[in-house]
Parts: structure tokens; sequence; C-alpha cells
């Protein structure tokens, strides 16, 4: 694909802004040309708001044939349907994470992208952050031996996700576990591949209990290695983005994994010996960096690590944990 790749938006959610258009004015050949929402009043709202100078309803912005890419960042339960109908429509889809409701609704994004000879991809923002791709070397150089034991603990402080938020509503795929476990899921395949799933306990919400306001999960990398994944609504004032990965040589620390714009560091230790310290570039953005990538890619058509094809297993993972907790996929 070569020229300018002109962007258009399905939602008026407030995550566009700075996953994609203030991204896109720093790119040049790439500009946001259209803003859809249900009411295409609100779009014209929400056009206003971004300079954005195109607006309608979805089915208007999927019928724009200057729209090369559409960016999709829906409630999950509704992204399949919308990707789908955007590669049938010949369109290009980025979707933001996690890749859709459940693994089947997820592969039927692909299909629809094969079938249309199109791209989609799931938005993974940290991968491409310099920090991510640093942590990703370290965890796959040896420098900690074997690995023994691995923890996540991405818990977002108790204040922040409160009644009303989409986020607790199953039907709109609510869920600690699809919010910021599938970030876990997504991280550990990159790195060790394919886990199973052998255990999950679920703190259930009084308004939805089909939601899991905290989950625990066990699973197991190959080699047996034991991976404990903490996902949580309800943590406590400061919240946690962490990593620890005990080796037989050394053991690993990183901080603010999802985000490594917000101070993430990396420090790698060997009883008292420090081998590895580092933090994120001061400046540098997950989502400026995903949407550089998104583009060389569409233009290069290389294989990406945010293919959606990829994004399948890890929605696989994570419909395993809702069952082995007692809940059902969404």
């Amino acid at each position: 694909m070569t020229g300018e790749i002109a962007i258009g938006i399905l939602g008026a959610a407030g995550i566009s802004e700075r996953a994609i258009v203030e991204p896109a004015r720093e790119l040049d050949g790439v500009r946001v040309v259209a803003v859809g929402a249900r009411d295409p009043q609100r779009a014209r709202e929400a056009a206003d708001l971004l300079g954005v100078p195109e607006s309608g309803d979805y089915a208007a912005v999927l019928a724009n044939p200057d729209v090369d890419l559409v960016y999709i960042p829906l409630p999950s339960t509704v992204q399949a349907q919308w990707a789908v109908r955007a590669l049938q429509a010949g369109k290009h889809v980025l979707c933001e994470k996690p890749l859709s409701a459940n693994a089947t609704t997820a592969a039927q994004i692909v299909d629809a992208a094969d079938a249309a000879g199109r791209r989609a991809f799931v938005g993974f923002h940290y991968r491409l952050h310099g920090f991510s791709r640093r942590l990703l070397e370290v965890l796959r150089s040896g420098m900690l031996g074997a690995v023994r034991s691995v923890a996540f603990d991405f818990s977002i402080p108790h204040f922040v996700v409160q009644p009303g938020n989409i986020r607790l509503d199953a039907d709109l795929g609510g869920g600690s576990f699809m919010d910021v476990g599938c970030y876990a899921v997504d991280l550990m395949r990159a790195a060790w591949g394919e886990p199973t799933v052998v255990s999950a306990e679920a703190v259930l919400s009084d308004g939805d209990p089909r939601v899991d306001l905290q989950t625990d999960a066990v699973l197991e990398l190959p080699g047996g290695i034991p991976a404990l994944v903490r996902s949580s609504f309800i943590g406590d004032d400061k919240g946690s983005m962490s990593l620890r990965v005990e080796g037989s040589v050394a053991t690993l620390v990183a901080t603010s994994v999802i985000v490594p714009q917000w101070g993430a560091e990396l420090r790698v230790t060997a009883g008292d010996d420090v081998l590895e310290s580092e933090k994120a570039v001061e400046g540098e953005n997950s989502y400026a960096r995903q949407l550089e990538h998104v583009v060389a890619a569409l233009r290069s058509g290389e294989a990406s690590e945010l293919d959606a094809s990829l994004g399948v297993g890890t929605m696989r993972v994570v419909d395993e944990v809702y069952r082995a907790a007692g809940l059902q996929p969404r």
C-alpha cells in the first residue's frame, strides 16, 4: 500500500484522541478523515472537538471512499460485527484490545480479513514501545537462567472503575480479565509461548455477577513453568502493573508494563548484583509507536506482531480463564 493513509473512527470513545488522532498529527502521509457514532450528532460533536472533517453514523464511515483504515474502539461484544463489516467494505481495521469478546468472534475477524484481502490488527499498543521491546529481549535472552516462576499483578486502583463504567457491564464485555488480564496473556505468549490454564478464582461484582472485579489465575507455561496472573479493579490506592520473573540465575521486576510511558522501570538482579536497569525513555508514547507500526505494516505488507490472527490465541486463553473461574466467556 502506497500513498496517503486515511483513517476513519467508529465510536466517540475518548481513547480515540490519544490512540489515533494525536499520533496521526505527527505522521507524514497519515490523516484522520471521519468519525462515526450511533448518533450522528454526537459524531459531529466529536469530529469538531478532534478537528476531523467528516462525520456520520458507522455506515457512513464504512462507505467513505477516502477511508483506508478503520479504528474500532467499541465494546468488545460488538467489535467483531463492525470489524467484519469494515473489512467487507474493503477497509483495513485496527481493533482496540481485546480483539473481540471471545475466541469465536475474534476468529470471525481473521476470516473476514482473509476473505477480503485486507489486514486486521489488535491494539496491544504497549508492545511497540521501546521499553517493552527491551523487556521482551531480556525475557527471551536467557539472562535469568532457567525460568522458575512468573507473576503478573495488573491491578487498577479501587477508585477508578466506578458504577456506570462499561467495564462493569458483561453485555459490553466487562470484567477485569477482559480489561487488563488480556495484556498479561498477550505478553506471556510473546515471551514464552502458549500457556495452559490450570485454575482461576474470581471476585464478582454485586451489580453484575457475570463480571469479575478481580481474577487470580494459575497458568502453566511451556516446560511446566507456573505463571500467576492477578487482574483487578479493586487494587490498593496506587495499583500495580508489575511483572516478576524468578530465574535460576537472576530475578526480573518490571513496573508499568501495560503503559510504559507512565514511568516504566526494568531491573534484573542476581543477589546484590544489578545485571540490568532500564527506564522508559521520557516522551516516548506507545500509541504513537503503534500507529507508526501499523502504517508501516500496511505499506510494506510484512507480518505484524499485532496481526489479529495472533490475537485469537490470546482470546482463547481468556475464555479458558473465565471457564476455570466458573464464568462464561463474553
